[in-house]
């Protein structure tokens, strides 16, 4: 066989393997219900990288009780921020998933996770099992990477975010 044949045959080799890798990474791309059911969020591509958004909340709004939070009957703000600055952000629409790359095999790496429910910042992993139905999110201590928490989130499918209840960044204002 002459070089430019052989060389042919490995460039389409090549790219047929980095093209069914994108493919399998994407698979995670999609909306997920949390355990706590009270949100759902949006895995998404950010460059070459994978990160996640809250794109609905139920409820979104400081009931009564937690007016030492925020003025009740308004949106949820990220007020456990460290940063002071940040305080005022809604948590609808934010995006606390940031820098996962994938791995292969169904894993995401060396990404951050935002938590606004105490305001801190973990390392993290998530494994998309199930062809992409179900993620395992896993978030540690960036410094003891073996004390975390893993949440297991499922695709949303078949859920009815027409409810009222239902603050979504994709649904009209009315």
């Amino acid at each position: 066989m002459n070089q430019k044949l052989v060389l042919s045959v490995l460039t389409a080799i090549l790219f047929a393997g980095s093209s069914l890798l994108a493919q399998e990474a994407d698979v995670a791309l999609g909306r997920y219900l949390p355990p706590e059911k009270d949100s759902v969020i949006e895995i998404f591509k950010c460059g070459d990288k994978y990160c996640g958004k809250t794109v609905c909340i139920k409820d979104n709004a400081y009931p009564e009780k937690e007016k030492d939070k925020g003025v009740p009957g308004t949106p949820y703000l990220d007020h456990n921020n460290e940063d002071p600055k940040l305080r005022n952000r809604p948590n609808l629409g934010m995006v606390f998933i940031t820098g996962f790359d994938y791995v292969g095999e169904g894993v995401y790496k060396n990404g951050k996770i935002y938590n606004p429910r105490d305001g801190k910042t973990y390392c993290g992993k998530f494994t998309s099992l199930e062809g992409g139905n179900r993620l395992d999110l896993k978030g540690t201590l960036c410094s003891i990477t073996f004390i975390g928490k893993t949440n297991n989130w499922v695709k949303l499918g078949g859920m009815n975010l027409d409810d009222p209840k239902w603050d979504c960044t994709f649904k009209a204002k009315k």
